[in-house]
């Protein structure tokens, strides 16, 4: 049985969700100064196995600026936990999809504008649909 956490990753804030049988469901935002330290926490108390993380491809398949953070984050956690799994999925429209889902929430405007709630938003969405495409067992 796969345990699995999905990192919306930013250089600001992190969103992370974990699956729940086979729902996505949204963990925390974490600082990006705090990531290593939470990943490290996780995998040691939670048994975590797999780490899904987006892959941000343009509408017009090039990559954007980020995705060399994002790799040097793949290669140090390699590095660190050399049994662990990592897979990556296209986050295309992940944060527009997000956004949208907040406009029409039932959140007020203030809870809204909050960053924090759009990038565990967008974890959630990564991860269901890693969840929907894939053959993982949960």
């Amino acid at each position: 049985m796969s345990k699995i956490l999905c990192i919306d990753f930013g250089t600001k804030r992190i969103g992370l969700s974990i699956p729940i049988r086979s729902i996505a469901f949204g963990l925390e935002t974490v600082d990006y100064n705090h990531l290593i330290a939470t990943i490290d926490k996780y995998i040691k108390n939670k048994y975590i196995d797999t780490i899904v993380i987006g892959h941000p491809i343009k509408y017009d398949k090039y990559l954007f600026p980020i995705e060399k953070d994002i790799i040097k984050f793949i290669n140090f956690l390699k590095k660190k936990y050399p049994k662990l799994i990592i897979k990556r999925i296209d986050e295309r429209f992940s944060s527009k999809i997000a956004n949208y889902f907040l406009r029409n929430s039932f959140f007020n405007k203030k809870k809204r504008k909050q960053k924090k709630i759009l990038d565990k938003i967008s974890a959630i969405l990564l991860l269901q649909d890693f969840l929907s495409n894939s053959s993982f067992t949960i």
